[in-house]
């Protein structure tokens, strides 16, 4: 099939192969694309400034496609860019990797989050095989994301959706097992922050009582629909 984008950003929000737009909310490794070849996870933590919510904090490609190499990249304060562990392109530049990629590291390229265009970009470019392009913007604390592929033979899965065409069906949350793990280690894992309706009736009752219809008008919809059955 034809190829599409994924759109990683924020507290991390994805924009899925399928165009779905859904979230997580939770710590620690998580896929974003896992399938036959192509391996593609993400850590995700929490940031000073996401109210315990987490951030996409770094990304790793690998798997077969890339023969048993991997490419890690994390934010500037506190991340590096590693291929297979070392860390490579302490600055502006490119280098290939094993043959069987190429990274670009500059300051050119549209970011995800446009309101983040104006601030100083450092962004890694990644040729891969199988017609798969993936592109990390480094920010201070986090990164936000974009990946181009086309679907993949035998299926696929993970926070950018499943890419068979159908975004009523993309869900997050898979988590990476220790032995499929591209990360050095495993994020020790805390519990997705919960949030009640009520919490916000304080902080803006615009808001809050705005949610409050919403949600009311959807269980009503709901409930009708059940009815018709």
């Amino acid at each position: 099939g034809p190829p599409s984008t994924c759109r990683i950003w924020g507290d991390p929000h994805f924009e899925t192969f399928d165009h779905a737009f859904v979230n997580n909310f939770a710590e620690g490794e998580f896929w974003i694309v896992k399938s036959k070849m192509v391996w593609i996870q993400g850590r995700y933590l929490a940031t000073p400034y996401t109210n315990g919510l987490s951030a996409t904090h770094a990304i790793a490609v690998g798997g077969p496609f890339l023969l048993g190499h991997t490419i890690v990249v994390g934010p500037m304060d506190n991340g590096q860019i590693l291929v297979d562990g070392q860390p490579v392109l302490g600055g502006f530049g490119s280098m290939g990797v094993a043959g069987v990629a190429t990274l670009r590291y500059d300051d050119q390229g549209i970011v995800v989050d446009a309101a983040q265009a104006h601030l100083q970009k450092n962004i890694v470019h990644m040729d891969l095989p199988l017609n798969t392009q993936v592109e990390v913007m480094r920010w201070a604390n986090h990164i936000n994301v974009r990946i181009t592929m086309t679907p993949r033979v035998g299926g696929q899965d993970g926070d950018c959706g499943n890419f068979d065409h159908n975004p009523s069906n993309d869900q997050t949350g898979m988590v990476v097992s220790g032995n499929e793990c591209l990360f050095h280690h495993m994020t020790p894992v805390r519990p997705s922050p919960e949030y009640d309706i009520e919490e916000c009736k304080n902080n803006d009752a615009t808001k809050y009582h705005m949610a409050l219809r919403t949600c009311r008008a959807t269980d009503a919809d709901a409930d009708n629909k059940n009815s018709a059955k």
